[in-house]
């Protein structure tokens, strides 16, 4: 059977065809020649997003759609003789697309230049004009200054067990992203020192925090699952809430023991949700 011209065939069957090809499929289209990349470019959809990923030796970008379908490009340290190459971002770099990791492989030289080159490459494929979670190792931290000089701190940054507590804290006193998760940190790293510089605080894990810290922060959101506090902390927490204490809260979550709603909500002014609401 004879390959079909795909690029004889009218603009506007083109445009249909391109809107309605997934995006693992379109990725590798993009990647046939420039001509295809700008026809891609021109007709895919732009609702997608964009999420860095680096965990221990792997790394990769991964493009979401808004139905939560995901594809990876992995960016990997080495040379791979026997295998096609392909232009990315001006970069002639080896690929896998054997689909054994659930995405295409790609080899680069430097590990921080090929997720940048691969960012590049996909954003401007897509129309995205700013990742939106990047987590990192020790090896990749690199990343985080093409992602501020890029974006700023408009967007959510991982923090997890593979980041030491010496390189935690550089990245918070460095590049203190808009949203926050920490994931799998030390119980003893004093995270209530850091909730005056993020908007968003999501932690996973029990971490070194206390009253006053809670009292001075100036987030809009705070989830806390891990610490335990106390009725009477909650009172006051909520109490400084009430007075306009939290300027800028919106939504707050934290554990609480012995905890009766009447006595701790009984004096305050409130209103009960039975709505969804969303508060981003």
């Amino acid at each position: 059977m004879s390959a079909l011209p795909i690029l004889k065939l009218p603009i506007i069957v083109l445009m249909k065809i391109l809107r309605s090809i997934d995006i693992d499929t379109v990725i590798p289209i993009s990647l046939c020649s420039r001509k295809m990349y700008h026809l891609v470019k021109n007709f895919q959809n732009k609702s997608v997003t964009l999420k860095i990923n680096s965990y221990g030796d792997y790394s990769s970008v991964a493009v979401v759609t808004p139905e939560g379908n995901c594809h990876q490009v992995e960016v990997s340290e080495g040379r791979y003789r026997n295998l096609e190459s392909v232009n990315i971002n001006g970069h002639l770099v080896p690929i896998d697309r054997s689909r054994k990791h659930g995405g295409w492989e790609t080899y680069w030289k430097d590990r921080v230049k090929g997720l940048h080159s691969v960012m590049e490459y996909l954003s401007d494929l897509f129309g995205i004009k700013k990742v939106t979670t990047v987590t990192v190792t020790p090896g990749t931290l690199k990343l985080l200054d093409i992602i501020k000089e890029r974006q700023g701190n408009d967007y959510e940054l991982i923090i997890n067990h593979y980041l030491s507590t010496k390189k935690s804290r550089f990245i918070l006193e460095n590049h203190s992203a808009k949203v926050l998760r920490i994931i799998g940190l030390s119980h003893n790293f004093p995270i209530g020192k850091y909730l005056k510089s993020v908007d968003s605080l999501i932690v996973h894990s029990k971490l070194l925090i206390t009253l006053d810290d809670l009292l001075n922060m100036n987030c809009v959101e705070l989830v806390l699952p891990y610490n335990e506090f106390t009725e009477s902390e909650i009172k006051r927490i909520l109490q400084h809430w009430a007075v306009n204490g939290f300027r800028r809260l919106k939504y707050l979550s934290l554990r609480v023991s012995d905890f009766d709603l009447e006595d701790v909500l009984g004096e305050l002014n409130h209103t009960v949700m039975t709505e969804r609401r969303e508060y981003k």
